[in-house]
């Protein structure tokens, strides 16, 4: 498999009721950049994007959304197979929505997957 096909850790996403506390803490504590936004607020390190989104986020479950841990991103080259395979596997969580989903693993952690090459985050909106 060559590299630009292969299957890439993507963004890791807090669901948090203090999305602004949260966005300080990040950017003046670690140092990550990036602006608090009412939505989702992505932040940047070096090698890896944070992005905090208030529990009511759009198009994310509320299992998902109401979670105090972190929601760590996986970018796959077919995300309609991966979510078949994830359907087959009942660990799918929510719907699909078109370049992306949200799936359980075996200890019961959300985690999203991705299109890694039809999906493109515009930071600005």
């Amino acid at each position: 498999m060559s590299d630009e096909h292969a299957t890439r850790v993507g963004p890791v996403m807090i669901y948090s009721s203090r999305q602004k506390e949260v966005v300080t803490f990040y950017r003046e504590l670690i140092g990550l950049s990036g602006e608090l936004e009412p939505i989702a607020s992505w932040l940047d390190g070096a090698n890896a994007q944070v992005v905090v989104h208030p529990p009511s986020a759009p198009e994310t479950p509320p299992q998902i959304s109401g979670q105090a841990g972190f929601v760590v991103w996986f970018g796959v080259a077919d995300v309609k197979a991966a979510h078949e395979r994830a359907k087959r596997a009942g660990c799918l969580v929510g719907d699909f929505y078109g370049d992306y989903f949200f799936a359980r693993d075996p200890d019961g952690r959300f985690v999203g997957i991705y299109s890694s090459e039809d999906h493109q985050h515009d930071h600005e909106h």
